[in-house]
């Protein structure tokens, strides 16, 4: 091959590989964007907590779609990120959110065991997932701290009755110290699949601890469970929150700060309240949708919006400094 012809291959291999590159970085196709936006505002107007918010970002939704806000996205991560930002915006609600998953899709839409009980049986990728058992359930770390205080670094919640036996060990291993700190401070949240198992470790059986609006208006309470054979964990508790502590950490921290069960120290929490369901949107993404909103039992009060306030509130990363000094108080 002559130098020229050498150039000339070269030169036509460039070309061809920019026309590659080109070709990979066009818009998705419109009547994909279309199904998808129908199929998001749809689940969000029939699925969402409060209707008339719901059927308003529907509505939203559409009309961005309409004036071409979501034309631009060159795949189905990018979307997911534009779509999510506009959500945020819009309604200022942490838990409505879309995600680029096609693995959590495939999980979400496998059926319920034929003749099961479908609440039990029902996959679920978030508790019955391998990466759940991958992150060890959330449980992070335990140890014992300096003056035989007791820490706990949870993650996220995931309690299920796979992640029980761990939550029992873990609560085994602290069980003799002198007091419990733990720290929820990077928890953005998740749930509970077998009742409030955590907060009953710190409060008698079958006490109220959350009170849950649904779509329909139905109102179900949460208390702590009734068959816990654990022994409960009766010393000083403290816990850590900070910005990062989202959704079902906060819960935990609220009921028990409510019930002056436990001390908080940190800053104020991510305020994200409502508990959130996943529904599948195609065969790449999947559509968080706020529906359920908590309350304390008998008022309107919760912490959407605003987060917990801690009753001591200190600078981020000197948190566990304070704990000695919050427990010399709380010993007064």
């Amino acid at each position: 091959m002559s130098l020229i012809q050498l150039t000339r291959f070269c030169l036509s291999a460039t070309i061809l590989l920019v026309c590659c590159r080109c070709a990979l970085a066009q818009a998705l196709p419109a009547r994909e964007i279309d199904a998808a936006i129908a199929a998001m505002a749809h689940t969000v107007d029939t699925a969402y907590v409060f209707p008339e918010k719901g059927k308003k970002i529907a509505e939203h939704l559409r009309s961005e779609h309409r004036q071409g806000k979501f034309a631009a996205a060159k795949n189905w991560q990018d979307l997911a990120g534009i779509i999510s930002k506009s959500l945020l915006e819009f309604s200022h609600d942490g838990h409505l959110y879309v995600r680029n998953d096609p693995k959590t899709v495939r999980d979400l839409q496998k059926p319920a065991q034929p003749g099961a009980d479908t609440a039990v049986q029902a996959y679920n990728p978030f508790f019955d997932g391998k990466d759940a058992a991958e992150r060890n359930f959330g449980f992070r770390d335990v140890k014992i701290l300096n003056g035989n205080i007791g820490y706990l670094d949870v993650s996220e919640i995931n309690i299920s009755a796979r992640s029980l036996p761990v939550l029992f060990a873990a609560m085994r291993f602290v069980a003799n110290t002198r007091a419990l700190v733990i720290d929820l401070r990077s928890n953005g949240g998740g749930g509970s699949n077998v009742g409030s198992v955590l907060e009953s470790f710190f409060l008698p059986p079958n006490t109220t601890l959350l009170e849950f609006k649904t779509r329909n208006g139905n109102v179900q309470t949460e208390k702590t469970v009734g068959w816990l054979l654990e022994p409960r964990y009766e010393k000083p508790l403290v816990i850590l929150v900070g910005k990062g502590t989202a959704s079902a950490a906060e819960a935990f921290a609220y009921a028990l700060q409510k019930h002056r069960r436990a001390k908080i120290i940190g800053q104020r929490s991510g305020g994200a309240a409502f508990m959130n369901s996943w529904y599948p949107v195609n065969e790449h993404l999947y559509i968080s949708v706020s529906t359920g909103a908590p309350t304390w039992p008998g008022t309107t009060e919760n912490w959407e919006a605003t987060g917990i306030q801690p009753d001591r509130t200190v600078a981020e990363g000197t948190e566990l400094a304070a704990v000695a000094d919050v427990l010399a108080e709380a010993a007064k």
